[in-house]
């Protein structure tokens, strides 16, 4: 077995010689896992159904994204007064390590990873809206709607649900 450490996240993933991915996801109180006073550098593990063969996981920064958007639930980390949900998803994923599309337009999440058609906790929904659009994280399905976190939801980040009738498309990043 091989274990290596990555970094400011504290990722720490452990390898068997056939070159799967083996762990555990932690399930700790918030303030176990943030680091240095950063509430988005976190301590994690994976879990096996977040691995495949050769070293690749799937799903994990995917569910790490929600870990994150979380600890701003009820505030507004962008500073921004109206259409922030896409500055909360660039500031999301800027902070578990990935790109955004680095625009103010939630529609551009239309352009961002890969469609899918069934959509995973984790995946982007792109949302159609009168006078634009909105995006958020995939959480779930809660009484046939999809439920999802996201920024500027009720001037805040939020849980709320949707109806799939708003949907404009599934992403995975």
């Amino acid at each position: 077995m091989t274990g290596i450490s990555l970094g400011r996240l504290g990722l720490h993933v452990t390898a068997l010689a056939t070159a799967s991915v083996v762990a555990s996801f932690a399930v700790a109180p918030a303030s176990a896992r943030i680091l240095d006073g950063d509430p988005s550098a976190v301590t994690l593990t994976f879990s096996p159904k977040d691995t495949k063969t050769a070293g690749f996981t799937t799903g994990v920064g995917r569910t790490q994204a929600i870990s994150v958007a979380r600890r701003y639930l009820g505030g507004n980390p962008t500073g921004q007064r109206s259409q922030w949900c896409a500055d909360f998803m660039n500031l999301v994923e800027k902070k578990i390590g990935r790109e955004g599309t680095g625009s103010r337009s939630s529609k551009s999440y239309l352009a961002y990873g890969k469609p899918v058609s069934n959509p995973q906790p984790g995946d982007i929904v792109v949302l159609a809206r009168r006078g634009g659009g909105h995006v958020g994280y995939f959480m779930g399905w809660k009484d046939g709607k999809i439920e999802l976190i996201s920024g500027n939801h009720g001037r805040k980040v939020g849980i709320g649900t949707y109806p799939k009738s708003r949907v404009l498309g599934y992403r995975r990043p």
